[in-house]
């Protein structure tokens, strides 16, 4: 499994850049700078990839060194594929797995739930929300969960999404550009900027 994962996200470093785009974010607590995010997007024909990768470090009780890193591919804007992963100081907390296999998904949830469903009928996911404001959706496939959550409008471009665990991401647009995100776990709080 770990070598498939290390395959798919080589294949999606390295495929073609026809039509990418990019952006940066800073991960803050307070006004302290814990971490990056760099996503990309590749647009190439009918395919659409995009990738989100960070890299932080924090100290709760005792310093961690968080990296994740998802992978979300379409195609005729459905999602065919996708992967997630989160390490803390080299040790895999949590990953997610969902691979077409002749038109149907092979999901994989760390560490032992496998089983065998349709694609997702979603066409909003959290890779695509770091592109476009999900204006009049009511639910975003999360890649890490490999399901979908409820997705409810706050006000003008601003959205909450409901993760299966209750906790909750406040998304912030302005003129349809992701500008924030800001994630509550109770006992700390950190807020995703584009810079």
């Amino acid at each position: 499994m770990k070598r498939r994962l290390h395959a798919f996200l080589f294949s999606f470093l390295v495929a073609s850049t026809a039509n990418a785009q990019d952006g940066h974010f800073e991960i803050l607590r307070g006004d302290q700078v814990l971490g990056r995010i760099r996503v990309d997007r590749v647009i190439a024909g009918n395919t659409v990839s995009y990738s989100m990768i960070s890299a932080s470090t924090f100290d709760l009780i005792w310093k961690r060194h968080v990296r994740t890193a998802v992978i979300t591919h379409y195609t005729d804007g459905r999602v065919t594929g996708c992967c997630s992963s989160v390490r803390m100081n080299n040790a895999v907390r949590d990953s997610s797995l969902l691979r077409s296999i002749g038109g149907r998904g092979l999901y994989f949830k760390h560490p032992t739930s496998v089983h065998a469903d349709d694609l997702p009928a979603n066409e909003w996911t959290t890779a695509r929300m770091y592109y476009e404001e999900p204006a009049g959706e009511s639910s975003i496939f999360v890649e890490s969960a490999l399901a979908d959550c409820p997705l409810v409008c706050l006000g003008w471009g601003e959205y909450s999404l409901t993760l299966p665990n209750k906790d909750r991401n406040r998304y912030i647009y302005q003129d349809g550009v992701l500008q924030e995100i800001h994630v509550d776990r109770g006992f700390f709080e950190l807020l995703f900027r584009r810079v």
